[in-house]
């Protein structure tokens, strides 16, 4: 002015925002980012930027209005999302630096409140309460562990995210012994301080199973056998479908320490595919029974053959068939077979007629009185010859062999006779012959004791001097050879080794379609007289 006077004027600025955002805005990692503004009316066209960019709602970034009020929200920030958060409405805008800072974690603290219940048999309860100043927002787990008296090692028992007890029980130890447990808690930022529970308990493991069942398949009217074995001596309990199964004269149930057994005696085809299940303390295990029928109840269709076989200990051993106990013969429909230890009887076309019970019988017949004879004098027992009889076999053993022993040697019953004719050569100073007569048929069996180096000669006589006569060693056919030779003069057939060695030891059959004789030839070393 003039007069060197002043003047003072207020301008007041009114602009469209009311509450403006801060200059900055710390939060930590993972937390939330909040920006409110607030305009001077509503429905007014605003926006919201960082760093220059423009935002636009998503699953991290939220945006919203209530009436004069807007808000900007970051979800979960991390440290990338540091930076400057800009408003603009119109012509008028506000902003605020965010920063993001780590986190700072600790591990979790240590439970409290440890209790231990014993009075419980073969078990014990466990529990204990959080921290009261732990934290909520990460997930923990709590880590129970065991330690028998005497040992260092700690092992983990149980875990549990949210319950704060646990029992912990005698089935789940190795060993019998005395326990003590501690308890901790575990999240991702660390593991807090073991507390130990104050007492200690005894414990004992339950059984387990060392050895299984197994499925048992057997044969109409066999025995089946199911055995477990356990680790403990227990005692426990046998099934079958269900049903609880006591010893009897059907099942026999026993118990050799911690080995249980089941015997089913005589099964049934009902049976099959039955359900056999044992049970004892915190053990159960199951296994299936298979019974297959029984070949003697044989259907067959008219018209097809049939062939049934049984075995006989014995190749030469003589047999019978009987239908509804009438023997049966050979006929042009009917084949009986006789191969070896097998007999076979074959029905080539099946007829109604032929439905019935068929058996297989041996033959074995009764014996009188046997008499020995050498070159016609009946022989007696002496202090060298002594004669035996154990079952169907009759035997006669001459003790120090010598040429004078030689001869025809006769096995005389009521109704059969056999005929031996001994050779001794060579220089066997001492040595042995014995001759058995087996009462089965017409079975006839010798034992025959030589030396190496020796000639062998098997010889037998048949009735019919065509017949075909068919030689075996240990079952099988022999075939002639330089060192084997069958001769055949007349109704006389010979097998004859010249040089015999301790190979040649072995069962010897001279066999034929009806009949047949069987030697026992023993070859050792030479003997001789100290």
């Amino acid at each position: 002015m003039p007069d060197g006077g002043k003047s003072i004027a207020e301008l007041a600025v009114k602009g469209t925002i009311v509450k403006k955002l801060p200059r900055k805005l710390d939060v930590l990692e993972g937390e939330n980012a909040v920006f409110c503004v607030e305009v001077e009316e509503e429905n007014m066209d605003v926006h919201w930027f960082k760093d220059g960019l423009k935002l636009r709602e998503s699953h991290q970034t939220i945006l919203k209005s209530f009436g004069k009020t807007h808000m900007l929200v970051f979800v979960n920030v991390c440290h990338g999302d540091t930076g400057v958060v800009t408003f603009v409405v119109g012509r008028s805008k506000t902003s605020s630096r965010l920063r993001v800072k780590a986190a700072r974690h600790s591990p979790p603290i240590c439970p409290v409140g440890v209790e231990m219940d014993v009075d419980r048999p073969n078990s014990v309860l466990l529990s204990w309460e959080p921290a009261p100043t732990s934290q909520t927002t990460t997930r923990s787990v709590y880590v129970l562990e065991r330690q028998e008296v005497g040992s260092q090692e700690w092992l983990r028992c149980a875990t549990s995210d949210t319950a704060t007890s646990a029992e912990v029980m005698g089935d789940s130890v190795p060993c019998e012994g005395d326990y003590r447990f501690r308890v901790c808690c575990i999240n991702k930022y660390g593991r807090s301080g073991h507390v130990e529970f104050p007492k200690v308990v005894h414990l004992v493991p339950g059984p387990k199973i060392r050895t299984p069942l197994q499925g048992c398949e057997v044969t109409e009217g066999e025995d089946a056998l199911f055995s477990i074995d356990l680790s403990v001596m227990v005692t426990g309990t046998w099934f079958l479908n269900s049903t609880q199964l006591q010893d009897s004269q059907h099942y026999s149930i026993q118990q050799a320490k911690t080995q249980h057994s089941l015997v089913i005696h005589s099964t049934k085809v009902e049976d099959h595919e039955a359900e056999v299940t044992f049970i004892a303390n915190g053990v159960r295990d199951s296994a299936v029974l298979k019974v297959q029928e029984s070949d003697s109840n044989k259907r067959v269709e008219t018209g097809d053959p049939v062939v049934l076989y049984c075995e006989v200990s014995h190749p030469s051993a003589s047999v019978g068939w009987f239908k509804d106990g009438v023997e049966l013969q050979v006929t042009d429909s009917l084949n009986i077979q006789s191969e070896g230890n097998m007999r076979r009887i074959v029905i080539q076309s099946a007829e109604f007629t032929d439905s019935g019970v068929l058996s297989f019988t041996n033959m074995l017949i009764h014996i009188g009185e046997v008499h020995w004879f050498k070159d016609g004098l009946q022989v007696l027992e002496t202090e060298n010859v002594q004669l035996t009889s154990e079952g169907p076999y009759r035997r006669l053993t001459v003790l120090c062999g010598s040429a004078e022993d030689s001869g025809e040697y006769v096995c005389d019953t009521d109704g059969d006779s056999v005929f031996f004719q001994v050779t001794i050569t060579g220089k066997i100073l001492q040595g042995s012959i014995t001759g058995s007569f087996v009462v089965s048929g017409s079975v006839i069996v010798l034992n025959v004791l030589g030396l190496t180096s020796e000639r062998l000669e098997l010889s037998c006589e048949i009735s019919q001097p065509d017949a075909q006569v068919r030689w075996y060693r240990d079952g099988l056919e022999v075939e002639e050879s330089a060192s084997l030779i069958l001769e055949v003069q007349g109704a006389h057939r010979t097998l004859v080794i010249p040089t015999t060695t301790v190979e040649d030891t072995g069962e010897y059959v001279c066999d034929t379609e009806d009949d047949s004789v069987t030697w026992l030839v023993t070859i050792t070393g030479l003997w001789s007289v100290n």
